[in-house]
């Protein structure tokens, strides 16, 4: 496994659970972060400490831990080189190295991320953003959607809303004027839902701008560059929540495993994981072409379709096959959330008996959300069980 994010570790964890004696986890970082809950950090909600764990605690018994980046693959030699210029071949490779900020995109991200008024959840910065909020009084507040792949649309609005809330119970909402920047014609690109979140955006006077991409950060002026329908203009800003672009990593690019037109993501077949040109490697996650909104909800099915299809073909088995099951969970209040399930086509799916809506924000979607899924990730996701 390249990687050692959610996908990386609970694949590692099915595959030994399933008895396969030999895997390796590629993965430099010594501490492992529970992403989602990064946006409830954001927010106020949580403390960061709640959301990592050592990268040792969480690498399942039995898996060798390689405590370097991959810099290289080899499909036909099926060798994988790391940064020190060690090299290891393997079996089967599953890739889970996720995906990168996009510099080409829009420059000067890790500058801007440094200044006093940007922060991101997505770029380690949840403290600063909950800072931010938490100081804000009036002015302008942006938030940025970028065009896709992006780890969970659905993440990427949290943060308007969780800092909504925090200003509305502070009695500052009316003072604070909020823009969000959404680079799609869509929110989640998902009809229903996309109404129902676009009427909350609404009752909080949010102006929306959509296909409207961030091409520059001025963080000295404080104002974005922005291109949308009307043409180039000028943003500024108070506070900015940014998500920036992002892109696959270049060196996956380089050993030839990447679709160039979708931003170097793996071209891998979306049904079963499996690359299109070599047969011996895998990939999941957010820097997969899976088709779908990449989300942890999704990983747990993927993880699970992947191991049993990296198992059927080394047997000679029929493969199964991924139906692009999705999930965006949106906290639209303080303690609100819409659970936003759905497949590959954009049709609404849900967990949730036939007569219950499945687009109404809900006290306890949040409270599983907030509490509940943390609690299932350490003890069952990471350990291969669910």
């Amino acid at each position: 496994m390249i990687g050692g994010g959610n996908a990386g570790i609970s694949a590692a964890a099915r595959f030994l659970r399933k008895g396969v004696s030999s895997v390796a986890v590629a993965e430099p970082q010594l501490v492992h972060t529970y992403r989602p809950l990064l946006s409830y950090v954001g927010g106020g909600q949580a403390a960061l400490r709640t959301a990592e764990r050592t990268q040792r605690s969480v690498t399942p018994k039995g898996c060798t831990w390689i405590q370097e980046s991959a810099v290289a693959v080899d499909p036909e030699a099926r060798m994988v080189t790391f940064a020190s210029g060690r090299t290891c071949g393997y079996r089967d490779l599953v890739l889970g190295a996720g995906l990168v900020p996009d510099d080409d995109a829009l420059p000067g991200i890790a500058e801007a991320l440094h200044s006093p008024a940007v922060a991101s959840n997505y770029l380690d910065h949840a403290e600063k953003t909950w800072d931010l909020v938490r100081e804000m009084r009036s002015g302008r507040a942006v938030f940025t959607v970028p065009r896709a792949p992006v780890s969970c649309t659905g993440t990427t609005i949290k943060p308007l809303f969780l800092a909504a809330a925090h200003w509305k119970r502070a009695g500052r909402l009316g003072d604070i004027d909020i823009t969000l920047i959404v680079d799609r014609a869509g929110l989640v690109d998902v009809p229903d839902l996309d109404d129902r979140l676009g009427r909350c955006l609404d009752d909080l006077n949010v102006e929306v701008l959509h296909r409207t991409s961030v091409t520059a950060v001025d963080p000295e002026r404080n104002e974005l560059t922005v291109t949308g329908p009307d043409g180039e203009r000028l943003v500024p800003y108070d506070l900015l929540h940014l998500v920036p672009p992002f892109r696959g990593p270049t060196w996956l690019a380089d050993s030839g495993l990447t679709d160039s037109d979708r931003h170097g993501v793996i071209d891998v077949d979306p049904g079963t994981f499996r690359h299109r040109t070599h047969p011996d490697v895998w990939a999941v996650g957010d820097g997969a072409g899976v088709d779908t909104d990449p989300s942890g909800g999704a990983l747990r099915r993927q993880v699970k379709i992947l191991v049993g299809n990296v198992l059927a073909a080394r047997s000679g088995r029929s493969m199964d096959t991924y139906d692009g099951y999705t999930v965006a969970p949106v906290a639209t209040d303080a303690h609100l959330l819409i659970a936003g399930e759905f497949d590959r086509s954009g049709e609404v799916t849900s967990s949730l008996p036939s007569f219950v809506d499945p687009l109404k924000p809900r006290r306890v979607a949040w409270a599983f959300d907030r509490y509940g899924l943390p609690q299932t990730y350490w003890n069952l996701i990471l350990k291969g069980r669910v």
